[in-house]
């Protein structure tokens, strides 16, 4: 009777098991709208500051940033006076991530991201009218937009076949759709992350990643059900943070944000908040490549002046 009664209760919870992952094949697509467009709407309304062409040219916008640019800085091979530069580069960073205010201290590829958020939504795309766009979303949107954009603009995705480079993260961006950051009245899976378009071959590129665990999405991210999550390890500097992209099954939308921290911590919303205590640090960590935070500084000084 003992037996009995066990495999019947394996069978109930084998059965209850099983019920996710039958709701989790038949969940529709999502449908994406056009959320950011009214920010754009918002921001075309309003007056705009005069260009500051001079010092930020339109032509800098379609660019990359260079190879040395986006390689790590070995502290270890600097001198004294470099050190301390580097360090002071790295808390001005540190703080941006926190509270990214300027459009102009965006790096090329990031301005490009937000003029075609203005294209999609038919907007003319100036500078001052993006400078303005940026503006109008939240510190927390900012925040969001900074760090997973800077992340993935810094992770080269290596084929685990023969070691070649397939291109840094952030390419396979086709356009961004949405961005998420803080909303206390959403699940933490809808909080602090990106909603992009990919290009059509992303998905297969993320197949092939070294580095990255493909796996199934089974209580999260639903409607994004394949995951890609970038290799890190707890109390490991430099290996704390990493990118988390999930995707739908056809490939071409993805949900694509940071995580930050593991156990239940991982479960919050703070998990992807790069403003969160410590998870600017372990951004910083991971992804060293923060000397274009400075490249316009003069520019943002005398944009500050002209808003002021």
């Amino acid at each position: 009777m003992f037996a009995f009664v066990l495999c019947l209760f394996v069978l109930l919870a084998s059965a209850s098991l099983a019920q996710p992952a039958e709701r989790e094949s038949s969940v529709d697509p999502p449908a994406v709208g056009q959320p950011l467009c009214g920010l754009v709407r918002s921001a075309a309304s309003a007056p705009q500051p005069e260009e500051a062409s001079s010092l930020l040219q339109e032509q800098e916008i379609p660019g990359e940033a260079s190879p040395e640019q986006q390689l790590p800085i070995r502290s270890e091979e600097l001198s004294p006076v470099e050190r301390l530069r580097l360090r002071a580069e790295r808390q001005l960073f540190e703080s941006s991530l926190v509270n990214w205010r300027f459009f102009e201290d965006l790096a090329p590829k990031q301005r490009t991201m937000i003029h075609g958020v203005l294209a999609r939504c038919g907007a003319t795309g100036t500078t001052s009218l993006a400078a303005s766009v940026f503006g109008q979303f939240n510190a927390s949107q900012r925040a969001t937009f900074v760090g997973v954009t800077q992340a993935m603009s810094n992770t080269q995705i290596v084929d685990r076949r023969d070691g070649k480079e397939l291109g840094y993260a952030l390419q396979f961006v086709e356009e961004v759709l949405d961005i998420q950051g803080e909303n206390g009245a959403l699940p933490s899976d809808k909080q602090f992350q990106l909603i992009v378009r990919l290009t059509p071959d992303a998905a297969q590129k993320l197949e092939r990643a070294a580095h990255f665990e493909k796996g199934e999405n089974h209580i999260f991210h639903k409607e994004y059900p394949i995951s890609f999550r970038q290799f890190r390890k707890m109390g490991l500097r430099g290996q704390e943070a990493g990118l988390h992209i999930c995707v739908t099954r056809d490939g071409r939308l993805a949900q694509i944000h940071v995580d930050y921290r593991f156990g239940l911590l991982h479960l919050g919303p703070a998990n992807s908040d790069v403003r969160a205590n410590g998870n600017h640090q372990r951004h910083a960590d991971r992804w060293p490549q923060f000397r274009l935070v400075q490249k316009h500084v003069k520019v943002r000084r005398i944009v500050l002046e002209q808003r002021d």
